[in-house]
């Protein structure tokens, strides 16, 4: 029987899929995952996802999405970057890096990020 292997469902223009990106990378752990980059930007592929992460979650998709356990899905980025710091056995703030991100960018991100859904909002209103 084959080892279990993590999957992560990461849209390429997500600042919560880059954060768990940022904190693989910097803890050397890109090579014990399973990568589905997603296409934000291609409708067909989004749907395609959103119906396959619908299925396996039983709720609305989101992202990240990740299978950390078999059959078992998260979609709380900071959830998937504490089981990864918990498996590589060290504290989040010890990724200055990831820290450096997760205070600097990463909340400019998200007032970006919801300023663009609001404005969306209101155009198919």
């Amino acid at each position: 029987m084959s080892a279990f292997t993590p999957k992560l469902y990461l849209k390429n223009n997500c600042p919560f899929c880059f954060k768990v990106i940022m904190f693989l990378t910097e803890t050397q752990q890109m090579d014990q995952v399973e990568i589905i980059s997603i296409d934000g930007n291609n409708d067909d592929e989004m749907n395609h996802y959103r119906q396959t992460l619908e299925a396996l979650t039983n709720t609305k998709a989101s992202f990240p999405t990740a299978e950390l356990t078999e059959n078992e899905h998260i979609t709380d980025s900071d959830a998937i970057v504490s089981f990864f710091a918990e498996k590589a056995g060290i504290e989040t703030s010890q990724a200055k890096g990831y820290q450096f991100y997760l205070n600097g960018l990463f909340p400019t991100y998200i007032a970006r990020f919801k300023e663009l859904k609001a404005l969306k909002e209101k155009l198919e209103a």
